[in-house]
């Protein structure tokens, strides 16, 4: 049997520009997944993930803590806080802003894992 758990503080993450931090913690390398990977985004005040879309993976998100939007390209903006779940289908551009006072954290889930998800 393999792993079937990963803590968070296990993971080193990524940091990015507009200013944030993404780990993967489920993935190939981390637990053996190949059908879908999840981590967590803490992105800093004033900052966003930037407008995105994906070509073949869906994406689920989930508001842990801060607040938010969630603007979705010819749809509209959508108010995040902490217990919100956001699904992004294939290929609709999506960007999240912080818009609160204090980093807003995401756990986030592709279905399937995007590829650098598995080569981790």
């Amino acid at each position: 049997m393999g792993k079937f758990t990963v803590h968070e503080s296990e993971i080193e993450g990524v940091k990015r520009i507009p200013p944030r931090v993404s780990k993967v913690l489920i993935c190939n390398k981390t637990v053996g997944a190949t059908k879908i990977s999840m981590g967590v985004n803490v992105t800093e005040v004033g900052s966003k993930i930037p407008a995105h879309s994906h070509d073949n993976q869906e994406e689920a998100m989930f508001i842990v803590s801060g607040k938010g939007k969630l603007i979705v390209e010819g749809e509209g903006e959508y108010e995040l806080t902490p217990g919100t779940a956001i699904f992004a289908p294939v290929g609709v551009k999506h960007e999240i802003v912080n818009t609160g006072d204090e980093p807003i954290k995401i756990v986030w889930a592709y279905a399937p894992p995007l590829p650098e998800h598995l080569n981790k």
